[in-house]
This record gives structure tokens, sequence and C-alpha cells, in this order.
């Protein structure tokens, strides 16, 4: 699947071309894989992927908010545990966290 070809683009206007890091080139895609993961089980209304402040690297969790409170349990009883490539996914309800006093 191609969504466009390389003939049909006219532009790469704003796109910061400063080489590449590591092995290859580095390409952002915002919380695709958590709409993607999530998407089939209801309605997703909000993702959000949490960051270190001062590094920006993803911290390895984040939030999905869902509409319906069943679809969002099927999610978790379906999501829970499942190996996304080298790593198992840990799905749950957000509780609230207690401060220390």
């Amino acid at each position: 699947f191609s969504p466009i070809t390389i003939d049909s683009m006219t532009s790469l206007a704003g796109v910061n071309l400063t080489g590449p890091t590591g092995a290859g080139w580095c390409i952002f895609v915002y919380n695709l894989v958590l709409w993607q993961l999530f998407g089939p089980f209801g309605a997703v209304t909000n993702v959000k992927v949490i960051r270190d402040f001062t590094t920006n690297k993803c911290k390895g969790f984040g939030f999905v908010t869902m509409t319906n409170y069943d679809e969002a349990a099927m999610a978790i009883a379906s999501l829970n545990g499942y190996r996304l490539g080298d790593r198992v996914l840990q799905v749950s309800f957000k509780t609230s966290k207690q401060h220390k006093a």
C-alpha cells in the first residue's frame, strides 16, 4: 500500500533534512500505533504519549481515552498481555496516583 507515490510529491517544504541519525533516517509518526491498536474496539477521543521533559524521549507509556466503558474494558481485556514487537503490553484503567507525604 502506498498512499502517495514519489512522483506525486511536489515539495518537501518545511521538512528538516539534517541527515541520518544512527543507522538510518528517523521519521516521526505521532500516536499511530496507539490509534491503530485501540481504534478497532471503539471510539478513541484522545491519545497521549508521555515524554521526559528534559530529553523529550518517550517514557514507554501513554494514555488512551475512549468514550464508552464497555469498549474500553474490551480493549483492556484484549490488549493486556498482547505482544507488540519485542514488548508485552500492560493495559489497565488509569488509577489515581497517591501523592507521597
